[in-house]
């Protein structure tokens, strides 16, 4: 149980430069390979993203290797510098995998009891070549060993880019206690899923004694899930804080620029009101989004709290923010392929996906002991 809201120095929510650099430059890829059109068209793709745009991501910005420890062959940045890159993603859509195998799986793989022993799993893994997604908790999944290794057995709704993943890792129960496996993917029957959000595809896994690779044993996990679980819920709180912003400035664009009465639409006080509205939304998402990151690097384990926070408070605004956009953009903005409806679907994806902010309400109040 935690009772407090940890107290971190005002200065490292100042701005930094170095951030500020890396977030144009993010922007200035996105803008270039991932605008409107192309991600949809990456999104209907037979792999659900663009491998052109995978690849300049890490062979460019090497963002799978930005926050890993440098001991085990990362660059050793901060969590609050991956939350630039994921506000930004966030802001496109982009469909590739960055949550689920730049963020979730990268750290995974680094927290293994051995790292040096999942080296031919790892490095490609941080060089991008090998996808990896995580999946904790939900149906369980058991775990038993014969001369050959660990065996997995069970199946796992709803994994996150599981189609298009190269490895999958998972929490399985062993006779010592839960533990963290790494599954191959063309060792499980994967099945895909017709989810609301074709830009953050999802998969059905079965293991039937799949061999499995043994990452994190039961005297590490629960430490480990906490750590990833809380991760997670900051990474998506950044991209909802991303996806507030970016719709906030697309609305105020089209409503200066669109006329009624004679007039932009911008002028009228009902509309400057409901954007007024939005406009506080994103301040309050991106406080919350960017101090639980910081909190993050300051400890993970006092940063459950302000990520479940970012978690509610991010939620909330994404939602209303896209209906908003829907709303504003009038008749254009009801049809299915306008740009609004694929924010409005990611918002709803992510609910059924990560939890609703009820959920991470619950969470504050179990946290809190409420």
């Amino acid at each position: 149980m935690i009772s407090y809201r940890p107290e971190l120095d005002p200065a490292l929510m100042a701005p930094v430069a170095e951030r500020d650099q890396l977030r144009e430059v993010v922007r200035g890829l996105v803008q270039k390979y991932a605008g409107h059109e192309q991600v949809r068209v990456a999104a209907d793709s037979d792999r659900g993203y663009c491998e052109d745009l995978w690849r300049r991501l890490n062979a460019e910005l090497e963002i799978s290797r930005l926050a890993v420890p440098e001991a085990v062959g990362g660059h050793g940045f901060g969590i609050a510098d991956l939350a630039v890159i994921l506000e930004e993603c966030g802001a496109a859509l982009l469909p590739e995998p960055v949550l689920s195998s730049a963020v979730l799986g990268c750290q995974a793989l680094a927290a293994a009891d051995q790292p040096a022993g999942i080296a031919d799993l790892l490095e490609p893994a941080l060089a991008g070549d090998l996808i990896v997604t995580v999946s904790l908790g939900g149906a369980q999944l058991t775990a038993a060993r014969d001369d050959a290794g660990w065996r997995l057995d069970g199946e796992r709704p709803r994994v996150l880019h599981a189609g298009a993943a190269g490895l999958v890792v998972l929490d399985a129960e062993t006779e010592e206690g839960p533990g963290l496996f790494a599954v191959h993917a063309a060792d499980l029957s994967v099945s895909t899923r017709t989810t609301i959000d074709s830009t953050r595809r999802q998969a059905d896994i079965a293991a039937r004694s799949a061999p499995a690779r043994c990452l994190v044993g039961p005297e590490r996990y629960p430490g480990v899930a906490d750590r990833l679980r809380t991760l997670a819920a900051l990474a998506v709180a950044a991209e909802h804080s991303g996806i507030v912003a970016e719709l906030l400035g697309r609305t105020v664009e089209y409503v200066a620029q669109r006329e009624q009465f004679g007039r932009a639409i911008g002028s009228f006080q009902a509309i400057k009101h409901r954007l007024a509205d939005v406009l506080v939304d994103r301040e309050r998402a991106r406080s919350a989004a960017r101090y639980a990151a910081v909190a993050f690097d300051d400890g993970p384990a006092a940063a459950a709290l302000p990520a479940a926070i970012a978690a509610a408070v991010c939620a909330d605004a994404a939602v209303r923010t896209a209906h908003e956009a829907v709303q504003l953009h009038g008749g254009i903005g009801f049809t299915w392929e306008h740009f609004a409806h694929y924010y409005v679907r990611r918002t709803l994806g992510d609910e059924g996906l990560f939890g609703a902010a009820r959920e991470q309400r619950s969470r504050i109040a179990e946290l809190l002991g409420v």
